[in-house]
């Protein structure tokens, strides 16, 4: 596979929005770090993004554009609503149950998704051109950092995704956070860019720590 290293623009858009749509694989910024994504609902190529990042185990996060798409795919309401009215467009990843028939490496045996909204224009315009949706793994093999220069995500996936788009130094670097909805309240499974404090803020009920 020849892989394309473009500036992000209007068009590298439009061309990297085409690919997805056709089940090819793309490397783009987001507001955190840079990502790799494809078309959730395309088993092939969700599998083909499992390849690319040597992940074996482990659900794929979905970005959306909007609130209302969101509610399409997940359960958002309750203190996971309140968390996306807070928080989104922006680091946090709300995982809840699934409405909608995803492959299995998205939802996994629980049927959970996890979904954000990145709070970065010309990711967003990505997703709206790709059908509102977009796989929103880190680019990266798994287990290894994740990568804020997209022409170090060129050196790690040359040849195994179509497009790299490339959206300059991500400024901070960091990962989201990543929350999950249970009966107690909300649950903390990666504290990233925003702090268990800023979550405990925002919400009523009690924020735990996953083990």
């Amino acid at each position: 596979m020849l892989t394309q290293f473009l500036k992000i623009s209007v068009e590298s858009i439009q061309q990297a929005a085409m690919a997805i749509q056709k089940g090819g694989l793309v490397v783009y910024p987001t507001d955190t770090v840079y990502g790799v994504g494809c078309d959730p609902f395309d088993e092939k190529a969700v599998d083909k993004v499992a390849t690319a990042k040597e992940r074996n185990k482990g659900n794929f996060p979905v970005l959306v554009n909007t609130l209302g798409k969101a509610r399409e795919l997940g359960d958002i309401n309750g203190d996971a609503e309140a968390l996306a009215l807070r928080f989104w467009p922006g680091p946090l990843t709300i995982v809840v149950s699934s409405r909608a028939p995803l492959p299995p490496r998205v939802v996994g045996p629980e049927r959970m998704i996890g979904l954000r909204i990145p709070g970065r224009k010309d990711t967003l315009d990505l997703i709206s051109k790709s059908g509102g949706s977009l796989l929103g793994t880190s680019a990266n093999i798994s287990g290894n950092p994740s990568l804020s220069k997209a022409e170090d995500a060129l050196k790690v996936f040359d040849g195994k995704v179509d497009i790299v788009l490339d959206g300059g130094l991500m400024s901070t670097g960091v990962e989201s956070t990543v929350v999950r909805k249970v009966k107690s309240g909300i649950q903390v499974l990666r504290e990233g860019a925003i702090s268990r404090g800023e979550l405990r803020t925002a919400l009523a009920s009690s924020v735990e720590l996953q083990k």
